[in-house]
């Protein structure tokens, strides 16, 4: 039986006993040959500790993106990458604690605990794993189509669709998972114990049916089937997204260098730009841990096939530290969301230290209430200021006041105010008044043409 933890075939064998019973495989080690020195620090310190901080962390992630302005398409695939890694931590994290951190080697492992450790440390990682390897890639894919074909994504890219296809994900995942429980099963076996002579107990031995030379064929097919829709194909699609993505996003900054466009235009690209770069920073840094993982399984399938032992140390060790890096990955995207999406630091100082927020609120309030002069009802040049979206012109001439038709718009309050004002400065009190104090640092304002617009958008990405 080939032994797994996350997407990958351990080197964690089934050493056959070594006197008297040579045809019993003892799981998930033969007793008293514990794991070698750098299993033990990885498996049983580094990735604990690991695995505690990537389930402190993506907790955070989730309680930020489950705030209802929050609630996007692409946030809801967020959120369940997010919760998707830290399952695939959380459920092998007794069988690290057990095994490699208390070194519970030296005697043989009760029948109990065969598929305990077997459900918990192979195939619920793996169930997850995929699930959050294939989540991905759907995330890859509504980016794609947000930048790609823009008049398409209201219909594609919803929380509906986003919801059927975490469910898809998670039906591919169960299903390719399925042959995992008939590798091979678990036989009573009654022994002494190695460390008390007068103990007899049932010890946990296992039949592999993936070695056998009637079902050998098939399981490697199975193997080759696995690895092709887990690691290999996934891989190959981010790479072809993530290369279209960086050329449109090039080709968008080229555009807007050249054109001059409205500033809403101008703020709304700006915005989708820096979510899609997020997106793929966030899709390279998977690449970075999969790709390795990828090469791994097509070297160890072609050396299987060709029943050779040909670098299997290397591989032994290669295998141990990539499941690790696959566990480091986790918490890197709590950092990402952070440096990259105001949106989600917003969300998470107020979610934190809401009295922080109304310090910075207050402190912004003092700072913007100076910026206007008036001078004999005429503003010279060195008193202009720009407003977003606006159609006011300010000249070293008297001020031209907008018609009375304008409609002026906030974007985050979604108040309106009609242009009633004869003198530049009571206008300008008028709508500061009116806008809240965290919008005075980039002032969002829009004319009665992005109305429609702005009444069908109920949530934000980050």
């Amino acid at each position: 039986m080939t032994f797994e933890f996350n997407q990958t075939s351990s080197t964690i064998e089934n050493n056959r006993a070594t006197s008297g019973e040579r045809d019993i495989q003892w799981y998930p080690f033969a007793p008293g040959q514990c794991p070698p020195t750098y299993s033990i620090i990885l498996q049983g310190f580094c990735a604990p500790l690991i695995i505690i901080i990537s389930t402190v962390l993506n907790s955070l992630i989730g309680v930020v993106l489950l705030q209802k302005h929050l609630r996007s398409p692409t946030n809801i695939l967020l959120l369940a990458i997010a919760l998707y890694d830290t399952l695939t931590g959380l459920f092998p994290f007794p069988s690290y604690i057990f095994l490699f951190t208390f070194r519970q080697c030296n005697d043989y492992m009760p029948y109990n605990y065969g598929w305990f450790h077997r459900i918990c440390y192979d195939v619920l990682p793996f169930i997850f794993h995929t699930c959050s390897i294939w989540a991905t890639v759907v995330l890859a894919i509504q980016r794609y189509v947000y930048v790609c074909y823009s008049e398409k994504a209201k219909k594609w890219c919803t929380v509906p669709m986003a919801l059927k296809a975490i469910a898809c994900v998670n039906i591919l995942a169960v299903i390719v998972a399925i042959p995992m429980f008939i590798e091979g099963t678990f036989q009573v076996k009654s022994v002494q114990s190695l460390m008390d002579p007068n103990k007899i107990f049932n010890a946990c031995a296992v039949i592999d049916y993936s070695e056998d030379p009637k079902y050998r064929t098939l399981f490697s097919i199975y193997s080759l089937i696995r690895a092709l829709l887990i690691n290999v194909g996934p891989c190959t699609i981010l790479v072809i997204l993530n290369a279209i993505l960086v050329a449109r996003m090039k080709e968008a900054k080229k555009n807007r260098e050249k054109l001059i466009r409205r500033r809403s235009y101008e703020s709304k690209t700006q915005e989708q730009s820096n979510v899609t770069l997020m997106l793929v920073i966030v899709v390279t840094m998977f690449l970075i841990v999969e790709i390795p993982m990828a090469l791994y399984l097509i070297t160890s399938g072609i050396l299987r096939a060709m029943k050779s032992d040909f670098l299997g140390y290397f591989l032994h060790i290669a295998v141990q530290i990539l499941n690790f890096a696959v566990l480091l990955s986790y918490p890197i995207n709590f950092f990402i969301y952070c440096r990259m999406s105001r949106a989600f630091r917003d969300a998470f100082t107020k979610l934190i230290c809401p009295s922080f927020v109304r310090i910075r609120q207050q402190h912004s309030q003092s700072i913007a209430t100076p910026l206007i002069t008036k001078k004999g009802g005429t503003m010279t040049t060195a008193d202009q200021f720009e407003l977003n979206h606006t159609s006011i012109k300010l000249n070293t001439s008297p001020v031209e006041t907008a018609p009375p038709s304008s409609v002026i718009r906030n974007s985050t309050s979604n108040k309106t105010c009609m242009s009633s004002c004869n003198s530049l400065s009571q206008r300008i009190s008028n709508d500061m008044k009116k806008t809240p104090i965290g919008s005075l640092g980039k002032p969002s304002v829009s004319f009665g043409e992005d109305i429609n617009q702005l009444n069908n958008k109920n949530f934000m990405d980050l």
